[in-house]
This record gives C-alpha cells, structure tokens and sequence, in this order.
C-alpha cells in the first residue's frame, strides 16, 4: 500500500484532487470569482465610462483583463451603480504555496460637460498560509452561571470588568503585526523588476538630486497630488495634507508626480512636477527616508525570483483599539463613566 499526498508525482502525472468517503474532495486548487461593481457617489451629475482595467497578482505572475468594450459610454447615474451583464474573472490560487495575490481595479469617466474623473481600488491577500499564532482570539466562554443568592443589590454591590487593547498594523498590507514589527531586511529595492507596492510622505520640499525630473518646489499644508505610471495608471490624486501617507500601487518602470495648490476644492497652481524611476534597480535609488522632491520614500514591497514578496518599511503605524466587557460570571451591569490610557513608544 502507498499513502497518496497531493502534488505527489507519477510519472508524467501530478496528483492534484481526490475524493474519498471520509475526507470529501481535497484540491491543491481553490477557483475565485472577482466581481467589479462600479457606482457614481457624485450626485450633480451622470458618469459616462471610458475605460476599465484589472490587473492580478499571483506572486511573480502577472494578468490585465480589459472590460473597456464592455463598459464603454455606459452611463452611471448619480447615486446609482453600472447596470450591465457581470464583470467578472476567474483566478486559480495554488493553495500549497504561499502566495501575496492583489487585484487592482482602474476605471476613466467623463461627465456630460466633458469633465474627466477616475476610480481605483486594490484588494489583496496571502493565500496558501494558515493564520498565524500570534491573531488574537477570545477563550471559549464558561458556562451558564446564575446570579449568587440572595441576589445581590446593583446599587449597593460594586460590578467587576475587563478591559481589553487590540493592537494592529495599519501599513504593511497584512504582512505585519504588532508582534513582529522587525527593522526592514533592505533598506533599498535593488531586487529587479517593479516593487508591488510604494509608499511616500508628503513632506514638503524642493527637487533633489536623485530625480530623473524635476521643477519647483512644495511646501504647503495642503496640496492636491496627481501621480501616473508610465502604462497610465493613476496611482494618486486627491487633496493630501502635510504628513499624510501614499499608499501606491499599480507600480511600473516610472511614475510623474504633480503637485499643486488647492483652490476651491480642486486643481489649482502647479507648484512642483518631477518624474521618479520605480524599477528596483540601483539607479532608481529607492531608498528608505530618502527624499524624492516634496516626498519621503517610507515603505516598499519587493518580489524575489520565487514570486514571494519582502515588506520592508521604515515607519510602522499602529492602531490601538481598546474595548471592556463583564468578567465572566459577574451579574451586575456595569455603566462606564470614563477611561484613561497610558504609556506610549
């Protein structure tokens, strides 16, 4: 007798699905279904679409699906979503293999006066990799108990409580906690190829010298920042304040950057335009808390050759939630009147 594994090897065959009574089916393989939905929140007007692009991520893969035909001049009414046949793709995750998968989303429009706009969304996951130890999960509660006799009086009778601190990562695309906040592995993406994902500071500041391009210089407390790819990609665009963090993604050889003042809620005044090569290569020079222009380069992504990725991130943003619940077994309510936290890095 032999005990069969799946991905074990026969021959010129590879076993990759079995069924038996006891088990059920088992796969290496799980099919996803990705379902884009489009809808207009600007209430003033129509959206007509010009164009829709996916891109998808499986570790070193990549894959575009264009819905462009099936979209274009289909108009989105105002608080309303696209109306059309389902715009969906099917993907195959290896489940064996511990992959980082993010699928991207771009969509152009235009409104009836001939006013561009633009949507993107990202969404990503690991898959093939079980959660890990450190994931914070309640005790199983105890059992039913019942209130002490004689029954105690809730106004006399002080009530006991717990109070509980969630710590997570808010930066680093899940693949940091808060007990594994290491210092970056590189300090620079001199990996080859794209990083998959790039974040910068807005700061403030003139051209450096490490910019392929550069002119003027930022240094408001409020900006509006367009950034593009060179494939056309709109990375960023939208009123940033000084300090705020640029989560980009969609990375390809290059990226132009417009900075500019904010007038009424929209584009005003150029104030500094630069152009900053993104390949992960030495004369890229992409290097962590190095300024590129009015920007800080904080974080980026990088993928070896197995298609695994390495975060490597010099800020770490933490957020604290805190709750408070009953002990277990108590059978007085409690009223919170107030709460206080201390400490800090």
């Amino acid at each position: 007798s032999q005990n069969l594994f799946l991905k074990d090897r026969f021959g010129a065959s590879q076993l990759v699905v079995f069924v038996n009574e006891e088990q059920g089916l088992q796969s290496c393989f799980f099919n996803a279904t990705f379902t884009l939905t489009i809808g207009n929140e600007i209430t003033g007007g129509n959206a007509i679409l010009a164009s829709l692009r996916t891109t998808l991520r499986q570790g070193a893969s990549f894959r575009e699906i264009d819905f462009t035909d099936q979209v274009v001049d289909q108009v989105v009414i105002p608080g309303g979503t696209l109306q059309t046949a389902p715009l969906s793709f099917d993907a195959v995750i290896d489940l064996t293999v511990v992959t980082f998968n993010e699928v991207n989303a771009f969509v152009e429009a235009r409104s009836p006066k001939s006013f561009f706009c633009f949507g993107t969304d990202t969404t990503n996951f690991v898959s093939g990799l079980a959660l890990p130890p450190n994931i914070p999960t309640r005790t199983p509660t105890n059992a039913p108990t019942g209130s002490p006799l004689p029954t105690p009086d809730d106004e006399e009778t002080a009530c006991s409580i717990d109070p509980g601190i969630l710590c997570t990562v808010v930066n680093g695309g899940g693949l940091l906690s808060c007990n594994n906040i290491a210092p970056p592995v590189s300090q620079e993406c001199v990996s080859g190829g794209f990083p998959r994902e790039l974040e910068f500071i807005y700061r403030g500041g003139g051209c450096t010298s490490n910019l392929f391009e550069c002119s003027g210089s930022a240094d408001l407390d409020e900006v509006w920042i367009t950034i593009i790819s060179e494939a056309q990609n709109i990375l960023w665009n939208q009123v940033t304040e000084k300090d705020s963090f640029l989560d980009l993604r969609g990375i390809d050889e290059s990226m132009s950057v417009e900075i500019s003042t904010v007038v009424d809620g929209r584009v005003g005044n150029l104030l500094q335009e630069m152009i900053i090569n993104t390949t992960c290569t030495d004369s890229s020079n992409l290097i962590l808390k190095d300024d590129f222009g009015a920007l800080e380069l904080v974080e980026f992504t990088n993928v070896n050759e197995n298609g695994l990725a390495t975060l490597n991130a010099a800020i770490a943003r933490v957020k604290m939630t805190y709750d408070v619940e009953l002990v277990q077994g108590t059978s007085i309510r409690a009223k919170i009147n107030g709460a206080s936290s201390v400490g800090g890095i």
